[in-house]
């Protein structure tokens, strides 16, 4: 089979969208198909046409606006006519795929990592969110053949607020934190944030304001107020320098509340170390008000430390091991999670059975889409979109 694969951004760009996507170029190559993926130019060395692990990438000089490139008909046409199948995600690629792949009568299929309709407002001031709101309903109502949810929590969320078409779920695939377990953890965590033997909750990742750190913070100083016992406890952060506004605040916020002696924030650090600083917390927080899927609560899980986690999108469905929830958005209750786990309450986490997210599921999930709607395409069916 022939898939061509439409991006914004592909790899060595990093993101959960792009790993998803460059495992699922990888795999099908692996299969024997025939793989075509087209983005946009990363930098020199990621530029033009390159073949990266089977995989025939055409990297584009397109225009960005706010890091969303803008895709060119003639950069993608071509690869549409030769496919069988084409493959793209939201946002600014569907518009120009959806078009094209119905003017040469192509199988096509949308990804969708998370849909938050009217969840912009929680983050954002008001005519901001407009604009991100109406730029979701425009990429996700695109006319496509089958739209592909990477949770049961974005699904149902696409048929809330964009409507009852064909949505499959197909977890993403992640054996990241099973496969780190045998590699070297001699980067030191408490080196790094330079702690002695303090009990430590770990959060990593970016500062934006729907991964929740707001609420944390609020709920690290609510700990405070209340009067539990902090002296040997710290709460570590390796954050992203993107967004950089929302960092400043946050750290401007930490300060501004008396929380520097508890709170400990660094950059973020490289694969390797982030294993080994999730192995040697105490406990993850994911505080996230939306997650399309959650690489970081899963990571953890798989890694064996002990989880505390936003009930937010899908973030229940990949959680697993000793783990426990806080109600979404509300610091008061995370706090008296934390205070749980600091003041070593038996009844802090719950044993969660294990759950997997392979390759070999992602893949042929999404292989027999691939085939299924070829197939309808090449009798001449018809999809009815409700």
């Amino acid at each position: 089979m022939k898939i061509a694969i439409i991006l914004p951004h592909f790899y060595p760009y990093v993101g959960g969208g792009e790993t998803m996507f460059y495992d699922v170029a990888r795999g099908m190559a692996a299969r024997g198909h025939e793989v075509r993926v087209v983005a946009e130019k990363v930098d020199e060395e990621h530029s033009g046409h390159k073949v990266i692990d089977g995989i025939h990438v055409w990297y584009c000089p397109w225009k960005s606006m706010f890091g969303h490139p803008f895709p060119r008909t003639k950069d993608i046409e071509r690869h549409i006519r030769w496919c069988d199948v084409v493959h793209t995600s939201i946002f600014t690629t569907a518009p120009v795929v959806s078009r094209l792949a119905k003017k040469y009568h192509k199988p096509s299929v949308l990804s969708v990592y998370e849909v938050r309709g009217f969840k912009w407002f929680w983050s954002d001031v008001f005519h901001r969110a407009m604009i991100y709101f109406a730029v979701e309903q425009f990429s996700c109502r695109q006319k496509f053949d089958v739209y592909h949810a990477i949770s049961e929590a974005t699904k149902r969320d696409f048929r809330k607020y964009i409507g009852h078409k064909d949505v499959r779920r197909v977890y993403l695939a992640d054996e990241m934190g099973k496969d780190a377990l045998g590699t070297d953890m001699t980067f030191s965590l408490r080196d790094y944030f330079e702690i002695g033997d303090e009990k430590v909750f770990l959060y990593y990742g970016r500062a934006g304001k729907t991964k929740g750190v707001h609420i944390y913070a609020q709920a690290i100083r609510y700990l405070r107020q209340r009067g539990v016992d902090l002296h040997k406890v710290r709460f570590c952060f390796l954050l992203g320098k993107e967004p950089a506004g929302p960092r400043a605040e946050f750290v401007e916020k930490i300060e501004k509340w008396g929380l520097s002696d508890v709170v400990r924030i660094r950059d973020s650090v490289t694969r390797e170390e982030l294993t080994a600083c999730i192995a040697q917390a105490d406990c993850v927080v994911v505080p996230s008000l939306t997650e399309g899927f959650g690489f970081s609560a899963l990571e953890a899980c798989q890694i064996g430390t002990p989880l505390i986690y936003s009930d937010g999108g899908s973030l229940p469905e990949v959680a697993y091991g000793r783990c426990r929830s806080f109600r979404n958005r509300n610091a008061s209750h995370l706090a008296g999670r934390l205070a749980a786990v600091i003041r070593e309450d038996p009844r802090a986490f719950r044993k969660v059975p294990e759950k997997h997210f392979t390759d070999e599921e992602m893949l042929g999930s999404l292989e027999e889409i691939y085939y299924e709607i070829s197939q309808k395409a090449a009798s001449g069916d018809t999809f009815e979109l409700y």
